[in-house]
């Protein structure tokens, strides 16, 4: 259902908690906060990005030289 913690580590390189949240939120995954500060992946989430189905959309940009014309 979720993600080991050495599934964790093997998937960001870190073992620290901290670290491992910092990896994820810059890869743009989708993950919650345990009580304890764990991040917690759905396993399916992790297998669908890890697929590429589930690739993240990139960010919008704001195009000025648009409406400048």
């Amino acid at each position: 259902m979720f993600l080991t913690a050495e599934e964790l580590a093997e998937l960001t390189g870190y073992v620290r908690q901290a670290d491992q949240r910092r990896w994820l939120t810059k890869h743009r995954w989708i993950f919650e906060v345990s009580v304890t500060g764990r991040p917690v992946v759905s396993r399916k989430f992790a297998e669908e990005r890890l697929s590429g189905v589930s690739a993240p959309k990139p960010e919008p940009r704001l195009n000025l030289a648009v409406i400048r014309g």
